[in-house]
């Protein structure tokens, strides 16, 4: 196996070079180390205490001590680390302490995440992800609701805050329509009264209408024996229409004669 693929190999030349005073040969060496096998925690430390970076330092440190929950020192070390590098911070690493902030919170470190969070979102309200991921560390319900509504206020269209707060508080189910059929008891006992008066209000209208058609419906007539004289017709109409018959036909004769004579005489 080569050499630069051997994490023990690469903590013993660390080691060594870190004797003879060569830090960046020692850094090297730890860090490779650590990208061979992510899980060593001397690899992190040792790439913490040789790196010149302060920030990629506290981080590898968080990296061992997640690694290695019960060495106190390394606690220790970790904890003076965050202190140091909240206190020096300014505005302007707002978006790196969140940054940090969320490498500790996937290591399992909450409560040195939760100050990164805290102190990025003092100096920047408007950061939304520094909400949000307190809103994910917390484990108090209405906090979690206030850093949510933080979040919205800070970007309204934040999916993950909505879907947070829809989480913590959905919305109430309808209200359940009270059927018809089961009203209250004041509303029953009401309802019921209505109904038997408007009842008794038909029902005697109902008699007085047959009492009135009974009184004015006229008694059934007998039938009249049919007579067969036809009855007489006025004379005066009679005679005007002989008259005027006689009249049309003494035209028609007439014409009949001039047709006659016009053939005669041509």
């Amino acid at each position: 196996m080569n050499a630069w693929d051997n994490p023990e190999e690469m903590l013993t030349r660390a080691q060594t070079a870190r004797a003879q005073g060569d830090t960046e040969l020692a850094y090297q060496m730890y860090a490779r180390a650590s990208e061979i096998n992510p899980q060593e925690p001397n690899a992190w430390r040792g790439r913490a205490e040789t790196c010149a970076n302060q920030d990629e330092a506290l981080v590898s440190y968080a990296y061992a001590h997640a690694l290695a929950p019960t060495d106190t020192s390394l606690e220790r070390t970790l904890d003076a680390s965050v202190a140091q590098r909240l206190s020096a911070s300014s505005q302007s690493d707002a978006p790196l302490l969140v940054a940090m902030g969320q490498e500790l919170a996937e290591v399992g470190l909450a409560a040195q995440a939760e100050q990164f969070f805290q102190r990025a979102a003092t100096w920047d309200e408007s950061l939304t992800d520094a909400w949000v991921w307190l809103a994910g560390l917390e484990t108090n319900s209405d906090k979690q609701t206030e850093y949510l509504q933080r979040a919205l206020v800070a970007n309204p269209r934040d999916s993950r805050a909505r879907a947070g707060l829809f989480a913590l508080k959905p919305p109430p189910p309808a209200p359940t329509p009270t059927p018809a059929t089961a009203p209250s008891n004041i509303n029953s006992a009401r309802s019921e009264t209505l109904a038997a008066a408007s009842q008794a209000q038909a029902e005697s209208s109902m008699e007085r209408l047959r009492k009135l058609r009974e009184t004015n419906s006229p008694a059934p007539s007998a039938p009249q024996p049919a007579t067969h004289a036809p009855a007489p017709a006025p004379k005066r109409a009679d005679n005007t229409m002989r008259y005027l018959l006689l009249a049309l036909l003494a035209l028609v004769v007439l014409f009949a004669f001039a047709g006659i004579f016009l053939m005669l005489t041509q």
